[in-house]
């Protein structure tokens, strides 16, 4: 709908906001809703509704699209402390886990565990946070510990590269911009940077702290 969702940690809730003003609309998700603890990522799915991973009960949780009502347990199992959830090209749904230092991959149908995608500590994944698949069709992972951000095969998991240098401090969130480059928030410098192929292009003083891209 072009409005921004924005997750409240501390208060188990989503807040929806206009995207074109920035104007608080509403409470999206009720605090707790469907047992929600502890909100880390959040993600629209093919079906249009939201995906979001409760860190503290190790579920992705899916609530309607349009209303925010709560709809179901999409996902319990194979999650240690979840953080990011994405819908990759296949269509199915990638996890990050904060303690198991890998990425899971479940069905995008049906919510049933596929595989470990990318195995623990691969390429030296540590505290594994944003996910995102790039123009190159790869995935990205954020290695929090590690100060990285970490390329693997969009087909197999294999490990690729260490894709940044080592400007990070606390790796959290990344996205792709419209432009290509690979935008990375690095938490405890409050930074976001940018980079193209691994070298570093900008760096934006901004307060964010454990902001979401």
């Amino acid at each position: 709908d072009g409005n921004l969702y924005v997750i409240s940690f501390a208060h188990d809730k989503i807040k929806q906001y206009d995207g074109t003003t920035g104007e608080y609309i509403d409470i999206f998700v009720a605090s707790g809703s469907g047992g929600l603890d502890g909100p880390q990522g959040l993600e629209f799915g093919p079906d249009g509704n939201l995906y979001i991973t409760s860190e503290y009960t190790n579920q992705v949780l899916r609530y309607d699209g349009t209303t925010g009502a709560f709809i179901d347990v999409f996902v319990s199992g194979g999650l240690s402390n979840p953080q990011e959830a994405i819908f990759g090209p296949d269509g199915n749904l990638y996890v990050s886990n904060y303690f198991g230092d890998d990425v899971v991959r479940f069905d995008g149908i049906t919510g049933v565990l596929i595989d470990v995608f990318v195995s623990a500590g691969s390429g030296g994944l540590d505290t594994a946070q944003g996910l995102e698949f790039g123009p190159d069709g790869n995935l990205y992972v954020a290695s929090e510990n590690t100060d990285e951000v970490l390329r693997y095969d969009g087909i197999t998991g294999a490990f690729i590269d260490a894709f940044t240098d080592n400007m990070l401090h606390k790796a959290k969130d990344l996205a792709f911009g419209p432009d290509g480059n690979l935008y990375t928030t690095s938490s405890l410098s409050n930074e976001v940077l940018a980079y193209n192929g691994g070298s570093i292009l900008v760096s934006d003083w901004d307060e964010i702290g454990r902001a979401h891209v």
